[in-house]
């Protein structure tokens, strides 16, 4: 397995991730009350690893058949990573901290936690535009090999991830209430987000010249 690919494959995905959100703090919410979190975590792992696949192994794939295609989803990436980047870099001027979490909630049963948990994750958009949008068109540019590890790489960021949330709750909740943890986030986040852009726009335009030689599948 190539470990450049790997290693892409994780930082791309881990900067999707630790991105404030609103599974984020459903998931340290739970945590901090001690409410199922290990299942919270493993139905939000497996959604991962469903929709990352789908991404890689499946969109990516269908539109790699076609150049067209392969043109829209790298224009759609390559948009949507750089506007990403840009509101993490706004983001990163603005005071932000998890303190409106409360630690005196009620738990749940564990059927009410999972379905809350499938909803939440689900029902976001902008899991769709992270796993099957960004995360599919970055492995346009991969043979089917570099692919697995690629995959693989982003499927190891969603377990790192949950794990710090997860199992070190206590200890992420107290950092992550400090805005200045999430400055650093978010400027880490928009230089990787730019680089991503760059890349995608960079092979993009590769596809285009290449478009009139390619015949259409329509």
């Amino acid at each position: 397995m190539n470990l450049d690919i790997y290693l892409y494959g994780f930082l791309l995905s881990f900067s999707l991730f630790a991105a404030i959100g609103a599974q984020n703090i459903f998931i340290l919410k739970q945590g901090i009350i001690k409410n199922h979190i290990v299942a919270v975590c493993v139905v939000c792992f497996m959604c991962d690893v469903m929709l990352i696949s789908l991404g890689v192994f499946g969109v990516a794939q269908f539109f790699s058949q076609n150049s067209y295609l392969t043109i829209t989803l790298g224009v759609l990436g390559s948009t949507f990573v750089l506007g990403y980047g840009l509101v993490a870099l706004k983001s990163a001027y603005k005071t932000k901290a998890l303190g409106n979490i409360d630690i005196d909630s009620k738990k749940t049963s564990l059927r009410s936690i999972i379905i809350q948990t499938l909803a939440i994750t689900l029902l976001n958009p902008h899991v769709y535009l992270d796993t099957v949008v960004v995360i599919g068109a970055y492995s346009l540019t991969l043979d089917s090999m570099q692919k697995i590890g690629f995959a693989l790489g982003a499927i190891s960021a969603s377990l790192a991830w949950l794990l710090s949330l997860g199992f070190f709750t206590h200890k992420a909740s107290v950092w992550f209430r400090n805005p200045k943890t999430w400055v650093i986030v978010d400027i880490l986040t928009a230089l990787i987000m730019f680089a991503i852009a760059y890349w995608l726009f960079s092979f993009t335009l590769q596809e285009t010249t290449k478009v009139g030689s390619i015949p259409s599948i329509f």
